[in-house]
């Protein structure tokens, strides 16, 4: 308890990469959690038919009712960006355990949850645009006929 209580901000940096680094493993693992988004063909038909009744009601003379839409709460974006903060806040926490000269150790933790809970996720995002280019240039060589080759 005696080095915890000498080396606050390192302590609580190391504890929020953590929380970070396993919150971000986890959610990669056993996500997503929120319910995928509509079919294109139910969105289309939903719009068709507001712009439909739209139409009839300006012709009888009355005013369109607008549906409120409402906004869900996306349980993966807030995962996301709570790791990415917590990330942060560890980055933080480790600089200012640096300039109050506390001990090494627990600024290399607290550096090293950080900066590893935001490099697993920038290889994620590089690993999402690599494959969405080789995709692209497989689909524009099928519809060229030629090889991706």
């Amino acid at each position: 308890m005696d080095i915890i209580s000498q080396n606050k901000c390192s302590s609580l940096g190391m504890l929020f990469g953590a929380i970070a680094l396993i919150l971000g493993i986890f959610h990669f693992s056993f996500g997503p959690f929120a319910s995928p988004p509509p079919r294109l063909e139910s969105v289309i038909a939903e719009q068709v038919s507001a712009v439909k009744k739209g139409i009839i009601a300006g012709l009888k003379g009355e005013t369109p009712s607008v549906a409120a839409q409402k906004n869900t709460v996306d349980i993966d974006k807030i995962l996301d960006n709570s790791g990415i903060a917590l990330a942060v806040i560890a980055l933080v926490c480790a600089f200012i355990g640096g300039m109050r000269k506390e001990n090494r150790w627990g600024i290399r933790g607290a550096l090293i949850f950080g900066v590893s809970t935001l490099a697993f996720h920038a290889l994620l995002f590089g690993i999402g645009i690599i494959c969405a280019i080789i995709l692209l240039i497989l689909v524009f060589s099928f519809l060229s006929g030629g090889s991706p080759i």
